[in-house]
């Protein structure tokens, strides 16, 4: 079979009819690539812009929030009842402006549990359970969560909200299982808190889950211990 043989001729007559349509398509084009050519740069801007503005507030937001917990520290260990109430709500006052300052930080997820600590001493679970619930509600998908889940659950017991309470327990459950270390010590205080409210074959329910999810938790060794007794009083089938 016959081959056609390129010549250095007709290579050169390609390479120059691909420039002149290369040519041709720039000049047809210049006004939208000219355009292009400036949302690349002005996007590139804008993303180190908003790099370095996002750096910076970073950097402020965790000094700040340092030196915040320092004074949590001092304001904890301050034996002078009416020094401490002045301090408290200079550190309260402070630790709110980062969350209004820094809403995304992490700063702000320390600022509320140092917030939560503070009404927690004080006996005010209401709040308490409000600012654990706001580090779960702004900070879903971060290790702070489900933690803050179940101390939000606990501030609800404490005030008396044992339907808050379990509600805050499942949510951990439901959304944080094989995340977190807190899941046994949810079910079973699930199965408790259902016990007080006389809904036996909810407790039951739990108990049983854990027994069937964690089968040597220390957890699960205490809900044997109720499925038993439970039964024994004829308060489940």
């Amino acid at each position: 079979m016959a081959t056609t043989t390129r010549t250095p001729a007709d290579q050169k007559g390609e390479k120059k009819r691909f420039s002149q349509k290369l040519d041709d398509f720039l000049r047809a084009n210049r006004t939208l690539l000219i355009v292009v050519l400036a949302v690349l740069v002005a996007a590139v801007a804008f993303l180190a812009i908003f790099s370095s503005v996002r750096n910076a507030q970073l950097n402020a937001s965790t000094l700040k929030i340092e030196q915040l917990s320092n004074d949590f520290s001092s304001w904890a260990y301050n034996e002078d009842a009416t020094k401490k109430a002045e301090a408290g709500k200079t550190l309260s006052a402070d630790l709110e402006a980062v969350t209004r300052k820094w809403p995304h930080q992490f700063a702000a997820a320390r600022a509320y549990e140092l917030l939560a600590r503070m009404a927690e001493e004080g006996k005010d679970w209401a709040t308490a359970e409000k600012d654990w619930m706001a580090i779960y509600e702004n900070f879903p998908r971060t290790y702070l969560a489900p933690v803050a889940l179940q101390n939000a659950a606990v501030a609800a017991e404490e005030r008396g909200a044992a339907d808050a309470a379990i509600a805050h327990y499942q949510a951990v459950v439901d959304k944080y299982s094989g995340k977190t270390v807190g899941i046994p010590h949810a079910l079973f205080s699930i199965g408790r808190l259902s016990e007080s409210s006389k809904d036996y074959a909810a407790a039951v329910a739990s108990y049983e889950k854990l027994l069937s999810l964690y089968t040597d938790d220390d957890w699960t060794k205490l809900a044997k211990d109720r499925i038993i007794f439970l039964k024994a009083q004829g308060l489940s089938k």
